[in-house]
């Protein structure tokens, strides 16, 4: 039986759309993929594009340490769910993700795996959060320590950095994950994305 996606609702792999330049969020939008990172804003046009996505069906994530512009306090996640309204935000330490819960948006954690030290701190820092999802990056080392991280969260796992070829997304995707964010145009809509996850 799969296991219960927090973050997606289902139990399909999801490649994720990460629009690093405006340019490419149509074809993002004309994707059958329903969530959309949004790498590109600032506060002065991040609600016109949220808008778009909304209209065409779609959902967004947003870095919130990449949105220029934005603090990083409470009044700033507020302004995210009720002016802006997105609908996960990503983030890199636990106080930012209490934050994120709080106003009711989804929470992904994002983890970047540079050393064993720096594993072995984020493993103990985990304790009792509750998260909606985990970003692993980059995607090589993602796979090869998903296990570790699995076994102490249940939430949804996705893969991003260095996600730019058919064969690690099939790597990404043997591993068990629940999907990947990427940049990479030639992938959105490739035929792994909405099959069962393993």
């Amino acid at each position: 039986m799969a296991k219960q996606e927090k973050l997606f609702g289902d139990c399909k792999f999801h490649i994720i759309p990460s629009i690093r330049e405006l340019k490419y969020l149509k074809k993002a939008l004309e994707g059958r993929e329903e969530w959309i990172l949004l790498s590109c804003c600032h506060i002065g046009n991040l609600r016109e594009n949220v808008d778009i996505c909304h209209r065409a069906g779609k959902k967004v994530i947003i870095n919130h340490e990449l949105v220029g512009g934005l603090g990083a306090d409470r009044m700033a996640f507020q302004l995210l769910k009720n002016m802006y309204h997105i609908d996960g935000v990503m983030g890199t330490g636990n106080t930012k993700i209490g934050l994120i819960s709080r106003e009711k948006m989804k929470s992904i954690r994002r983890i970047v795996l540079s050393d064993s030290l720096s594993i072995e701190q984020v493993l103990r820092s985990m304790g009792d959060m509750d998260y909606d999802g985990i970003e692993l990056r980059p995607a090589y080392y993602a796979v090869q320590y998903y296990n570790k991280f699995r076994a102490i969260c249940n939430c949804s796992f996705v893969v991003g950095g260095f996600v730019n070829s058919e064969e690690i997304l099939e790597k990404v995707y043997q591993a068990g994950f629940s999907g990947t964010m990427t940049s990479c145009v030639e992938l959105w809509n490739h035929p792994l994305g909405g099959k069962e996850i393993l």
